[in-house]
């Protein structure tokens, strides 16, 4: 596999709702988002599988996102880790790798337009250890305190590249 290769792709549907604060799922024309409150640090979780043809790098997180009304101020995210593999973490609590923030960046001038932001990730502690092969889960939430556009933020889908 190349460097900048997609390993995975998530979209709102892939989404297991947290217990708390969730994201919520709504429909923009026809396309699949999940909202993320402007005042409220709201998550949605991802599970998957790293696939075998990881080779070990790095992990980028690409996410594409539009507002549902703001059409000035900036909107941010964090992503985490958490390693499940084989009797890694007891899936009875969480067990997440320390929150990686992607910077907060300036709202499309016009309200629907899709942004791509993004955030590095270096292999090991900040990606939770995760090898080859094993189960893991991403969660993304708003960035609440770094952000100030106002309305939701639309998820509309989380690409994983290899760095």
């Amino acid at each position: 596999m190349a460097s900048g290769d997609t390993l995975l792709t998530f979209g709102p549907l892939d989404n297991s709702p947290p217990s708390s604060n969730p994201a919520t799922f709504d429909a923009r024309n026809g396309h699949q988002v999940l909202d993320f409150d402007d005042t409220t640090a709201e998550g949605a979780v991802f599970k998957a599988i790293l696939p075998q043809h990881y080779a070990g790098g790095g992990i980028t997180v690409f996410v594409h996102w539009s507002a549902t009304s703001a059409t000035s101020g900036t909107v941010g995210w964090t992503v985490e880790f958490e390693r499940i593999g084989d009797s890694q973490q007891d899936v009875d609590s969480d067990g997440f790798a320390s929150a990686q923030t992607v910077t907060a960046v300036t709202v499309p001038g016009t309200s629907g337009h899709v942004d791509i932001t993004s955030v590095s990730i270096s292999n090991g502690a900040n990606m939770d250890s995760i090898a080859v092969g094993e189960l893991f889960r991403l969660r993304i939430k708003r960035d609440v305190a770094s952000d100030n556009a106002s309305g939701d933020a639309e998820l509309h889908a989380i690409e994983l590249r290899e760095t």
